[in-house]
């Protein structure tokens, strides 16, 4: 057995390479140590390799390394992006400062889709990539996520407190905040909807080709009804790349 494992920016998750289906995830934000202790025992014994995806910083990774090395006696393989492998090229002059999860979204959408490809990845951060029909890789663009632009706003100016990301779709001049709350969440959302919805038809226009674009992470249900672009939902797409791989290099 293989074990995936996903090292967001507040959870883990996790599956076995042939059973994607079954998807563990637990917050670490909040209790790194017990977000551990649940990870490793929520695998089973036998496992013969485990991939990992870590975007949370080196001691993240180290301390959860270091748990199956002792509870599992087993070795964490952590991927790297690099400039061309599993069919995809790499716009980074240094790959490796590629996010590894938008380098294996990359290779998850790339495998399931013919053509021009746009991925979107909705988390603590939102990132766009886009991946000709020959697996190479345009460029991307980060942005904060909805959550952070407000928590920005709460540091940085007085009085408007904590904001939550509103839900749901909106239509005319619901659009607009009728208080400073719906006005920073509102706000938030409509920056983030509106320049991927841009970077889809730039691309569009860019290549003279319509785009298959896959919108994906834990605020893609928030995110989507912002977008005027036209997306198909996929849960996993890190741990998707992640058992590509281990497929692939078995």
């Amino acid at each position: 057995m293989i074990a995936l494992i996903d090292i967001g920016n507040t959870r883990f998750k996790w599956a076995l390479a042939d059973n994607l289906g079954a998807v563990g995830s637990v917050a670490h934000v909040t209790g790194l140590d017990a977000a551990i202790t649940a990870l490793v025992e929520a695998l089973p014994r036998g496992l013969r390799r485990v991939l990992a995806a870590n975007v949370a910083g080196g001691a993240v990774g180290a301390r959860l390394a270091a748990a199956l090395r002792e509870r599992r006696a087993i070795e964490t393989e952590f991927v790297t992006p690099e400039t061309e492998r599993y069919g995809i090229r790499s716009a980074y002059a240094e790959p490796e400062r590629l996010g590894v999860d938008r380098w294996l979204a990359m290779i998850a959408a790339h495998r399931s889709t013919a053509g021009l490809t746009c991925v979107i990845q909705a988390g603590t951060a939102v990132t766009f990539d886009a991946v000709d029909a020959g697996g190479r890789h345009l460029g991307g663009l980060i942005f904060p996520g909805a959550r952070l632009m407000a928590d920005a706003l709460e540091r940085n100016t007085g009085r408007i407190g904590p904001t939550p990301a509103p839900a749901g779709h909106v239509t005319g001049l619901n659009l607009l905040g009728t208080s400073t709350d719906e006005g920073v969440g509102k706000g938030s959302m409509l920056a983030i909807a509106a320049a991927l919805d841009r970077a889809v038809a730039v691309v569009t226009t860019a290549t003279n080709e319509t785009p298959t674009v896959i919108l994906t992470g834990g605020d893609a249900d928030e995110l989507a009804p912002w977008l005027e672009s036209e997306v198909r939902f996929s849960a996993d797409l890190v741990l998707a790349g992640l058992a590509y791989i281990a497929r692939h290099d078995e």
